[in-house]
């Protein structure tokens, strides 16, 4: 087990629900694109599933209409920077003021959250005191969202040559997280079209649409249910001074 000290300034880390039971949170990251988050909500509607959205604010701004779609159907919605960068490597001014202007858009669809869940690109600096510093001075009381459970589907399209490759390639990591054994209470990681440059970048979207089917039909024939990510309660005091 990795342990991480601080003179205090460690904000709490999520990585599973408090819930009991055969229950997981969706997380997206790197949303709205028009090629994958319509098909997307409308699979997360037909399986009752709300999932947590952290956007882009590069890829958010010319989509306003489909952030407004992911409020509208209940999602939760939170900042994931405006460039998809290290935030964590770009120093402290950098990072608060590409939160800022990411949430500053987002707040023009719903009210700004508080406890402020925080998940940077990459999940970058959930380790680095500086970072968690400066989110604090950003959103008092802010949380970082990590997670038990990754779709690995950065690395899908990579695997793909032809449009045939899609599904089958979805479906080993499908059942691959079905298979995990502390999948309940899960955070799951998945994305829309995540952001990089790795080869197969014409699968995409077909990989984040046909992995989002897969999955929560796997999850639904097993007996789970989705609930959001909630923000912890009051922390014990000596959690601000180590992280595990």
């Amino acid at each position: 087990m990795r342990v991480s000290w601080s003179l205090g300034h460690w904000v709490p880390v999520l990585r599973r629900l408090p819930q009991a039971g055969r229950v997981i949170a969706l997380t997206i990251d790197d949303a709205p694109t028009p090629d994958a988050t319509p098909a997307m909500l409308d699979l997360l509607d037909r399986f009752q599933a709300k999932a947590t959205f952290f956007l882009s604010g590069c890829r958010a701004e010319p989509q306003l209409d489909l952030v407004e779609d992911i409020i509208r159907r209940g999602h939760q919605v939170y900042a994931h920077g405006w460039d998809h960068v290290r935030l964590d490597k770009a120093g402290p001014a950098r990072l608060i003021a590409d939160m800022e202007r990411c949430e500053a858009l987002l707040a023009r669809f719903r009210p700004t959250p508080h406890p402020y869940i925080v998940r940077l690109p990459q999940n970058g600096g959930y380790r680095n005191g500086v970072v968690h510093r400066a989110l604090a001075r950003w959103q008092p009381g802010c949380q970082f969202a990590h997670w038990g459970a990754s779709t690995e589907d950065h690395l899908i399209s990579p695997r793909c040559t032809r449009p045939e490759d899609v599904e089958p390639e979805c479906r080993k990591e499908v059942e691959r997280l079905l298979a995990a054994p502390h999948l309940p209470g899960a955070i799951v990681l998945m994305h829309d079209q995540p952001i990089n440059e790795r080869p197969g970048a014409e699968y995409k979207a077909a990989v984040s649409v046909t992995l989002t089917r897969l999955l929560l039909e796997g999850l639904s024939a097993g007996g789970y249910s989705f609930a959001p990510i909630a923000p912890l309660p009051a922390q014990p005091w000596w959690s601000r001074f180590i992280l595990f």
